[in-house]
């Protein structure tokens, strides 16, 4: 191809739509090209006569400064390049974005001359759109990133906004250069959670999520992270996704999850978290025979306590029988109200003569305790109740429950304020409940 150098070089110029500056540092003279002016809506003619401080007058005040500074740096040789983001003013009023980059002309002996020579470039678009992203990024509730990952050990984020400060008080660039920085602050009991995750992302290219704790400063708070793959214009596979916290909304999730077990007046568990206790107890009995003993209590008398002293004093009477229960009772052990007057003991890894013993103790308790009445007149409560320890004749939940329940009733028939197991209730009594 035999162009001339000033062909190509124009042929160049105008296939990358720049416009061409060229600055004599010593007379302030300068040369625009025709797109220079129409990049900003003006023509040549109307911005006559042509000098730097055309180019003073509409660049922005705090950019002009910035590049001065920079021309000043490259004259002095301590950068190779001049390169400047400039807003600039249009001729409709508005401010554009242009990239701006030069170099001081030299001969070829490499005597520097009077001039410099650069490009200005329309980046309004790109700058916008990365701006709306900036903003969109610090807005949402949440975290933005990128990663890419040749293998589920090797994982890298393209991305973090800049949220992660506010959330971690760790830079995005931190986590950008080493995202160890992030994997450090997991819970080491949700790190395993998280592999699993990363692993079902990296096999099956789909979206995935998952929900972990952070721990900062010691406290920690519940994060969900959700990223899906996308494929870059180069084919690279990259997952883009968003960590927010959710903190608020385990704590509300835990919170009723508690109520939904707890019995409202005397915070212990509730019928329903009891009959499932049961059932878990019942199958790891089932499988790995690991014992386990159950008592049924009942308050003796209750309808009295409730027409003497009113309903207040027997709510009361309800909540501290169950406060001495928890106060006696080891950590592993469950209790909880059935309903009512009558309460259950669940004790993991236990004999009926050992489920006996603490039964007994519970009962003394209970019966040696200060009750009050509403004009702080002492009064005396007793309790009875039944031990029965899981074997392989009871079946169901039902019939163990029905087996206890027969020996808190032989308790209440023969007189109240006692405890009876299998061996110390009546034969009869045993009997008729199998």
């Amino acid at each position: 191809m035999n162009l001339s150098t000033e062909l190509r070089l124009k042929a160049i110029i105008d296939g990358t739509r720049a416009g061409t500056w060229e600055w004599n540092i010593r007379t302030g003279e300068v040369v625009f090209n025709e797109r220079w002016a129409t990049m900003l809506g003006f023509t040549l003619e109307e911005i006559q006569p042509l000098s730097i401080e055309t180019w003073n007058q509409l660049c922005h005040p705090d950019d002009l400064k910035h590049s001065y500074e920079l021309i000043s740096q490259h004259l002095d040789n301590k950068i190779p390049f001049y390169e400047c983001l400039c807003r600039v003013r249009c001729k409709d009023g508005r401010w554009c974005w242009i990239q701006d980059r030069g170099m001081l002309v030299k001969e070829a002996d490499g005597t520097p001359t009077e001039w410099m020579m650069g490009t200005h470039i329309d980046v309004s678009t790109e700058l916008e759109s990365q701006q709306h992203f900036a903003h969109l990024a610090a807005s949402v509730p949440g975290i933005l990133f990128s990663f890419e990952m040749d293998s589920p050990d090797a994982l890298r984020f393209t991305y973090v906004s800049e949220r992660s400060h506010a959330y971690f008080g760790i830079s995005c660039k931190a986590i950008e250069e080493d995202p160890d920085v992030f994997f450090d602050m997991v819970h080491p009991l949700d790190s395993n959670e998280i592999q699993a995750t990363i692993q079902s992302c990296f096999e099956s290219l789909s979206e995935a999520s998952c929900q972990f704790r952070i721990v900062i400063d010691d406290a920690e708070q519940w994060f969900r992270a959700v990223a899906r793959p996308i494929r870059d214009p180069f084919g690279k596979l990259v997952w883009h996704g968003m960590l927010i916290n959710i903190d608020d909304q385990k704590q509300l999730e835990n919170t009723l999850a508690h109520l939904s077990v707890t019995d409202e007046l005397t915070g212990l568990f509730n019928r329903r978290y009891l009959t499932q206790a049961l059932n878990d107890s019942m199958a790891l009995y089932q499988r790995h025979q690991a014992t386990f003993s159950l008592i049924s209590f009942d308050v003796d008398h209750f309808k009295q306590i409730n027409d003497c002293h009113g309903h207040l004093v027997g709510d009361k009477v309800l909540a501290k029988i169950a406060e001495l229960m928890e106060q006696r009772l080891r950590t592993t052990d469950i209790v909880g109200r059935m309903g009512g007057e009558e309460f259950l003991v669940i004790l993991p890894n236990t004999s009926e003569k050992q489920a006996s013993q603490i039964a007994e103790n519970l009962r003394q308790i209970v019966n040696q305790a200060a009750f009050l009445s509403e004009d702080d007149t002492p009064f005396i409560v007793a309790i009875s109740g039944g031990v029965l320890e899981m074997s392989e004749d009871i079946a169901s939940v039902e019939e163990l429950l029905r087996r206890s329940d027969r020996l808190l009733y032989e308790a209440k028939e023969r007189g109240r304020n006692m405890v009876l197991d299998e061996k110390t209730a009546s034969k009869e009594w045993v009997f008729t409940t199998r």
